[in-house]
């Protein structure tokens, strides 16, 4: 998708020493806020590139627009992560799943029916195809796809732009056994009015499907993979979603209604006993207007003090904006549910209201979004160090919150733009002019999924529209961290 960290002035200089030691400048003045209790406004301090990166040319973010003319944007752009391998493929829709060494992806929704395609990386030098899934839900699953790893289960819902385009269907896969090789266990038709969004409660035992353009969430009983039973439906709007760990509460977006844009936390408690007829109530939220058509959240902690990390898809304004300033991501404190205090936002230079006359200029032409956020990834969610985020046309952006007070850039991967490329790509809604009159000019691409850290090796895996599946390595020792 809040207690404020008070340090001892010693501590506090030192903190301000050693970040600038290693290269990291940061305001005094934000610092100062945040170590006060207020929000970390941003932008972020900038990532230091060791050697071997190939840095962006203006602000933190931009793909400038004399970049975009010249050629250079074709090169891409990175900083402390590099290239392992590749699957371009036909493009990438919106969102990235994984289990085990393999991969699962959606691609765009149009008569081509190329549905999600399933990645075997057990060499990530050399990832490749083997099959793809092709049942009712996972020929347009749009952000719904979703892997549960404590069961390891895959599930989606159809996710159709309009209702009234026939029965909503949810989809399960068994992928604990050869994970290149989904086994369906089931495909069947729900009574919802239409899907979009979804994710897996903590425990996967329910699967919860929003439907972002209307009033409601579903929530599914699949204790039985085979055999999936609607639960009840929810009148909540909302796009993407999570849930706590014992599952009685749910974190939603909002909708797009005026003023709903924000964290909304609803105890779903008697959902999760399977109460005959459930209730649910709204036990606390915090709205915003620097960011809008909110897209998801993930629950972290920081030695058992509860947060929310939370992404804005849209910019400032009301409904679905992507006019004004870019919202990007803000971690949130939920340690008092009926009060969650947002602490620090990942803005970076780019999405600063002072250059909201260079964020259109730069993107005009690419397609629907700019340099919005989409959706991120946190490298485990108790005591997170790192996280991803997809930002669009930023690329792929990887922070330090081991402070949530206090993040910090330490890596990006903005890839080639694959300027000509359209008909060669159909999966890439990107590709495909989403939204768009005119096919967009592919000046850069669109990072738009969940990234996965992988310690062990140091890889991050990620895809972007245009270009497909990623595999990534972090460079110069920034991640995982030494301490």
């Amino acid at each position: 998708m809040r207690k404020p960290n008070v340090l001892s002035g010693v501590l506090l200089t030192a903190l301000t020493v050693g970040l600038t030691a290693c290269g990291i400048g940061m305001d005094s003045s934000l610092l100062a806020k945040a170590e006060g209790g207020e929000v970390f406004e941003g932008p972020v301090p900038r990532a230091v590139c060791g050697p071997g990166s190939q840095p962006e040319t203006e602000l933190q973010g931009q793909v400038s627009l004399e970049d975009r003319e010249s050629g250079r944007s074709q090169q891409g752009y990175s900083c402390n992560l590099e290239l392992v391998s590749q699957y371009q493929g036909v493009g990438a829709g919106w969102q990235n799943a994984w289990y085990g060494d393999c991969d699962y992806y959606d691609t765009a929704q149009n008569t081509v029916a190329l549905g999600v395609q399933v990645i075997d990386a057990r060499d990530p030098k050399n990832p490749k195809a083997t099959t793809r899934l092709t049942s009712a839900a996972m020929l347009g699953p749009w952000e719904s796809l979703k892997v549960t790893e404590k069961r390891g289960l895959l599930g989606a819902v159809a996710a159709y732009d309009t209702a009234g385009q026939g029965p909503v269907f949810f989809d399960v896969y068994d992928v604990t056994g050869d994970c290149a090789h989904p086994v369906q266990k089931a495909s069947v038709p729900m009574d919802i009015p239409v899907g979009h969004e979804g994710n897996w409660a903590e425990d996967g035992m329910t699967y919860y499907g929003s439907s972002t353009l209307e009033q409601t969430i579903a929530a599914i009983d699949v204790e039985d993979p085979s055999a999936p039973i609607l639960v009840t439906v929810l009148q909540y709007g909302t796009h993407g979603l999570s849930t706590s760990e014992d599952g009685n509460r749910l974190y939603l977006t909002g909708s797009l209604a005026p003023g709903s844009n924000g964290l909304h936390i609803v105890d779903i408690s008697q959902v999760q006993a399977r109460a005959l007829l459930p209730m649910t109530s709204e036990i606390g939220s915090v709205t915003w207007t620097d960011g809008s058509a909110a897209q998801h959240t993930i629950p972290i902690s920081y030695d058992g003090r509860p947060y929310i990390l939370f992404v804005d898809e849209g910019g400032a304004g009301t409904g679905f904006s992507l006019t004004g300033p870019a919202g990007a991501a803000r971690i949130i404190d939920i340690a008092e549910e009926t009060q969650p205090r947002i602490v620090s936002k990942l803005k970076l230079e780019i999405h600063m209201p002072d250059q909201e006359t260079a964020q259109q200029a730069d993107t005009a032409g690419n397609g629907t979004f700019g340099y919005e956020g989409h959706y991120c990834a946190v490298d485990r969610q108790e005591n997170p160090t790192a996280v991803a985020c997809g930002y669009f046309q930023s690329g792929i952006r990887v922070f330090d919150i081991r402070d949530p007070h206090k993040p910090r850039e330490i890596a990006y991967y903005n890839p080639p733009a694959q300027v000509g490329k359209n008909s060669q790509i159909p999966g890439s809604e990107h590709a495909g002019g989403l939204g768009t009159a005119q096919p967009p000019n592919l000046t850069t691409d669109w990072c738009s999924s969940q990234s996965r850290f992988v310690k062990e090796s140091g890889e991050l895996w990620a895809t972007c529209q245009d270009n497909g599946f990623l595999i990534l390595k972090f460079t110069n020792g920034v991640w995982p961290f030494k301490d």
